[in-house]
């Protein structure tokens, strides 16, 4: 088996070095490189290791090793493609754990939809539904945009009222919140039951059983009905909250949770805002809002 062996001569002021190639290969690439792939759903095979040093103005050192992976896991690599939600793809490959990024998931088992998953929350497996984080997306749009989602999983967006509604009536789903103020100050509000109706129940919303530390602003929209700017579906008949308050939400007469509002860059004191009214019991735009749902499967 060849081994690493530079070869060093000193003629004068100039050093030449001789290139080394080695099947084994170099022990920090094999602790680096090779714990990161115990860690994927691939098998590999370090193939060779080499080593080139360039001289003698200057000394340019590249260290290069070649792997070559193949999949295990195969059945559960192919189910991972028709996975429903974020919950079932951490179950069925637990490396995931820990790894946020956007994954692909199928609500209905036939539609493929991007989503971005958060696998680190309180054990993981979450389905990111909502997040405002930069004011990059317009939530204040149609029912039909409302309907089919929008924005990009890797930054704002809003999943679907429709991949919503699929994802919370089939199988049972909690919901969390997480919210963040201008100041820094982090919150989260949790709800044991989340579910969003058909679009012929105008996508009604039934949550309850809260716990966390943001306080229970959301009960006040339970059983409501979602409105958009095109559509009136709120409680109140003196106002059209989806125009006024210029974003679709669960509105009630008007809302007291609201994360659909338009995105301040200050923490301003307006209902027309990203707002949680119990963290902190005023109307205050926040800087950060997300929801996002489990299984409790």
């Amino acid at each position: 088996m060849v081994s690493f062996r530079n070869m060093f001569f000193t003629f004068g002021l100039v050093d030449y070095f001789v290139i080394g190639i080695a099947v084994e290969p170099h022990s920090k690439i094999k602790g680096n490189v090779e714990s990161l792939l115990e860690l994927t759903a691939w098998t590999w095979k370090h193939l060779n290791t080499s080593l080139k040093v360039d001289s003698p103005v200057t000394v340019d050192v590249s260290l290069t090793s070649h792997y070559r992976l193949t999949g295990k896991h195969l059945n559960k690599l192919l189910r991972l493609q028709k996975q429903r939600d974020c919950a079932s793809i951490l179950k069925t490959i637990p490396n995931t754990k820990g790894r946020d990024g956007v994954y692909t998931i199928y609500p209905d088992m036939m539609t493929r939809k991007l989503v971005y998953c958060d696998m680190t929350a309180d054990g993981g497996g979450w389905t990111v539904i909502q997040r405002r984080m930069d004011g990059s997306e317009d939530f204040n749009r149609s029912w039909q945009t409302y309907k089919a989602g929008f924005g990009k999983p890797q930054g704002e967006y809003w999943l679907g009222n429709e991949d919503i509604h699929l994802l919370t009536t089939r199988i049972s789903q909690e919901l969390r919140v997480d919210l963040q103020k201008f100041s820094g100050e982090k919150s989260y509000a949790k709800y044991s039951t989340f579910t969003v109706g058909s679009e012929s129940q105008k996508y009604k919303l039934t949550v309850g059983g809260y716990s966390g530390t943001a306080g229970d602003s959301l009960a006040h929209q339970n059983g409501m009905k979602f409105s958009t700017k095109d559509q009136d579906n709120d409680k109140g008949n003196k106002q059209h909250c989806g125009v006024n308050f210029k974003g679709g939400w669960w509105f009630e007469d008007c809302e007291q949770a609201y994360l659909n509002g338009p995105y301040l860059n200050s923490a301003n004191i307006t209902s027309i805002s990203i707002n949680w009214y119990a963290f902190g019991n005023e109307h205050r735009a926040l800087k950060k809002a997300s929801m996002m749902i489990r299984s409790k499967n």
